[in-house]
């Protein structure tokens, strides 16, 4: 079936497969292209900006997820989890001559929202979005790590710098999308490396530097086989200095255009297209999915089974039966919700812990048949909630996820300008919130920055420093200067701000091209759009190539 996307105006096509979801699911066909709908969705995730507020119940000063210029209650996380409040207490009646959207906007703006959303972390303030982590600062959508600074999407990792997208990896520095690795730096696509340096798409290697496609290697430079004094005297030019790893990494380019790369990344999988996908089956225009999914489609940075449309799902249990949701996590049956966690059988909700049957509820922890936070028997709910259905039906609100005005961060704070970047006046053009930046006067950087490691005193931690590329302020933490020392590795010349977006810059689109294998001919699908410069391969003569 073809429809025409309500929003761009392009074609899209449903088809049997999602025909029978929509079935299951009993809920409308979606009125957007898978785009627009992931668009939509992002917006409700913001995964970089923090902010200094203050705790609408106490007046103390908090670190939140929400600037101090939002509409919106705030409580520290010891105080919303506190018994000083009741979000029951905020519940109203359903008024069936307004719509949904104006009516959940009223009680958004009414509850409390948490600060920060983190769990059981330890000495780990500044950090959002994570769970389990020590020692750590400025470490987004993570848990399970300790003694890590500046990463998004790190688990199970210790000692570690500038990392997206990194599990299980130790003293590593500046990796994107790898996993057990230790004491690497600029690593891209690899696994199980060891002392690596500046290597994509490599596997079980050991002191290698500027590598791609290595298959269990040690003593390699650029692909070509040397000696151990020939490697260290080699790698000595260019550790430790700003100007010896520019020049390393332009190297390590030239390198990387020279060899083929895999067209998707899909590993131990059956049926299943999109990048980052692994021990997965019928999974369709699925990005970064960790392992063990079934039957999605349109999911991104998640696992789960039987779920359509969403963004950052997954957890240590089964995470199943979800639509149009934004981090969900071991839960069950969630449509047209953000930020459910150990729940089931929840429709149009924000931030309700533990619960089950909800209906347009905010702030609820361990509830059940509940209706714009108000209780309900169980045969009341159920009669109520398909009445609000049958209202927003003819609305034309269900079925859709929620309207962009029900989100709480301006386009250029969420996920959204991320992978789909707008500027201002584009994005208030097609309805969006912006956020200004907050007017700030960097100060100049006074201090000159030694090139080489060995040269810079402990003093530099009490300097302030200026961002090369955005001018911005930023300092040194002692303890990341004292791994910059171990790792023999230059003090960084930008923030990290624009650290983040150039290791995300690493990362393919999630979007698929036509193309043709170099080496074969045959037609495929691929992240590298036609006019990028890589050599593009097959799974098949890929995996020729490398083994």
């Amino acid at each position: 079936m073809q429809k025409t996307c309500l929003n761009c105006k392009n074609g899209f096509e449903i088809t049997n497969d999602d025909l029978k979801f929509y079935t299951k699911i009993d809920t409308p066909l979606p009125t957007l292209c898978p785009t627009c709908r992931m668009i939509r969705r992002l917006l409700f995730r913001n995964e970089r900006f923090l902010y200094k507020t203050k705790s609408s119940i106490s007046g103390k000063e908090v670190l939140s997820h929400l600037s101090a210029d939002k509409p919106y209650k705030v409580y520290d996380q010891s105080e919303w989890w506190s018994d000083k409040w009741d979000p029951m207490e905020y519940g109203f009646d359903f008024d069936f001559n307004k719509t949904f959207t104006e009516q959940f906007e009223k009680l958004l703006l009414a509850v409390p929202q948490i600060n920060l959303q983190n769990k059981d972390n330890e000495n780990s303030e500044f950090c959002q979005d994570t769970g389990h982590l020590k020692n750590c600062y400025l470490i987004f959508n993570g848990g399970q790590s300790e003694d890590c600074y500046y990463g998004n999407t790190l688990a199970h990792s210790k000692n570690c710098i500038d990392m997206f997208w990194c599990l299980f990896s130790e003293l590593c520095y500046e990796c994107v999308k790898s996993k057990n690795c230790y004491r690497s730096f600029y690593c891209i696509n690899s696994h199980n490396l060891q002392d690596c340096i500046l290597c994509s798409d490599c596997i079980g290697c050991k002191n290698c530097f500027g590598c791609v496609n290595l298959r269990h290697s040690e003593y390699w430079i650029f692909n070509k086989q040397y000696t151990k004094d020939e490697y260290e005297k080699f790698i000595k030019k260019f550790l430790g200095s700003n100007s010896g790893v520019e020049e390393a990494k332009k190297m390590a380019y030239d390198n990387y255009l020279k060899h083929p790369h895999r067209n998707l990344i899909i590993d131990n999988s059956e049926n299943c297209l999109g990048n980052y996908i692994a021990n997965s089956k019928n999974c369709i225009d699925c990005f970064d999915m960790i392992e063990n999914s079934s039957d999605c489609r349109y999911i991104w940075d998640g696992c789960a089974k039987d779920g359509y449309d969403c963004f950052n799902a997954g957890g240590l249990n089964n995470t199943e039966l979800l639509y149009e949701c934004v981090s969900a996590y071991d839960a069950n049956n969630i449509k047209f919700s953000v930020h459910i966690w150990n729940s089931s059988d929840i429709e149009y909700s924000y931030l309700c812990l533990f619960s089950s049957d909800l209906f347009g509820c905010t702030g609820l922890h361990q509830k059940k048949y509940c209706i714009f936070n108000k209780q309900f028997t169980k045969e009341k709910y159920f009669k109520q909630k398909q009445k609000i259905i049958e209202h927003m039906k003819k609305t034309g609100e269900y079925g859709e996820f929620f309207n962009p005005r029900l989100g709480c961060y301006g386009y250029n704070e969420t996920a959204a300008q991320y992978w789909f970047p707008l500027e201002k006046e584009q994005a208030l053009e097609k309805g969006y919130k912006w956020k200004d930046p907050e007017k700030k006067d960097y100060k100049p950087q006074a201090y000159k920055v030694p090139d080489n490691i060995k040269d810079v005193p402990d003093s530099i931690i009490k300097e302030l420093l200026a961002c090369k590329t955005c001018r911005k302020n930023y300092k040194i933490l002692a303890q990341e200067l004292k791994l910059y020392r171990e790792f023999n590795l230059p003090i960084p010349l930008k923030c990290p701000d624009c650290r983040y977006i150039e290791r995300k810059n690493l990362c393919n689109p999630r979007k698929l091209w036509d193309r043709n294998c170099e080496k074969c001919g045959a037609s495929i699908k691929t992240v590298y759009s036609p006019e990028r410069p890589e050599i593009v391969y097959c799974e098949a003569c890929y995996l020729k190539e490398v083994y």
